[in-house]
């Protein structure tokens, strides 16, 4: 009878080996497959990474690394409800905004640099195991679109955008579904400006609105099937939007010394972040004490692609923004 039992261990023991190996035999082979079809070569990978310098010189001036900056990527998904896995190396979930935070703690002061989601650049496309299978050259939106649409994807993006900013390190990113910007929309009271297009009936063209609920979201999101239907447009309703939105936040935290917090916790399961619920509401607390300073943007040719809008930016305009932001000139 033990032996009997020993030998049907045996056989579980046997079968289940067998079906690991399986497993993981076509998991490496979906991985070669990839990188075989689509002629990856690490080389490719390790030239397109950068990193920044401590100390550089432009047309001749000298510029040494701010580290008294802190960064924080804010990414809007294009996805309704709660954040959640799904499950496989892929997703339907677009960067609908991306905008990089860059705080000068010395300073107590901070801008936003809105980065346009058309932007043609390096973007990792992660493989079957989570690792990266090659590097494709494509709007930088589509980084998300690359892992299950949690951390591994949030980390894809802000890998993106660090290289395309010349390997500059970010601190931090948060990651929101479009759920969430109604949330805090409506948290400071609604944000009140003067439309610049004609959205729905309740959007006039000219007319001064204060935004509530979907039509905030409506407002920051709305392209097709307006006049000017170009992200740069939409852009320009953003950085509107973004500029209302922080001084009515600015205010509410002036007025609550709780409000960052609570903001914190009522977003938190539309969220994605590296962050602790602490952390974010030091971010947000700083948002609201720290002055802000300017909101910029890349400069750049939009042109249409075979699909789709690509943005390609100004190389020259770019590292001098890249400067500006992370550098001060040694004297």
């Amino acid at each position: 009878m033990k032996f009997k039992v020993r030998k049907n261990l045996v056989k579980v023991i046997l079968y289940v080996l067998c079906i690991f190996f399986l497993v993981l035999g076509i998991v490496l082979l979906l991985n070669a497959w990839e990188q075989q079809y689509y002629s990856y070569t690490p080389e490719e990978d390790s030239e397109s990474t950068q990193t920044q310098s401590a100390d550089v010189e432009y047309n001749g001036v000298k510029y040494k690394l701010n580290r008294k900056i802190d960064t924080v990527l804010l990414v809007g998904v294009d996805k309704y409800l709660a954040s959640t896995d799904s499950n496989t190396y892929v997703n339907t979930e677009q960067a609908d905004f991306i905008m990089l935070v860059v705080i000068d703690t010395e300073e107590e002061s901070y801008k936003v640099l809105h980065i346009n989601r058309d932007t043609m650049t390096d973007v990792q496309v992660l493989g079957v195991t989570g690792a990266v299978a090659f590097t494709n050259y494509e709007q930088i939106a589509l980084a998300h679109t690359y892992g299950s649409g949690q951390e591994d994807s949030a980390e894809n993006t802000v890998t993106a955008v660090s290289d395309l900013l010349y390997g500059i390190d970010i601190d931090h990113y948060i990651t929101v579904t479009m759920d969430a910007v109604a949330i805090i929309n409506d948290s400071v009271g609604g944000v009140t400006v003067t439309a610049l297009d004609t959205i729905n009936d309740d959007i006039i063209e000219g007319e001064e609105i204060t935004l509530l609920g979907d039509n905030a979201l409506a407002y920051v999101r709305a392209r097709i099937g307006l006049e000017d239907s170009t992200n740069l447009h939409r852009m320009e309703r953003q950085e509107q939007y973004m500029k209302a939105l922080m001084e009515q936040f600015k205010a509410s935290c002036d007025e609550d010394s709780n409000f960052a917090l609570d903001t914190a916790l009522e977003i938190t399961q539309y969220m994605v972040s590296d962050c602790t619920v602490n952390e974010i509401v030091d971010i947000y607390g700083m948002m609201g004490d720290y002055e802000f300073t300017d909101y910029l943007t890349l400069e750049g040719e939009a042109i249409v692609g075979d699909e789709y809008m690509e943005f390609y930016v100004d190389e020259d305009a770019l590292y001098e923004l890249y400067l500006s932001l992370f550098y001060t000139v040694i004297e």
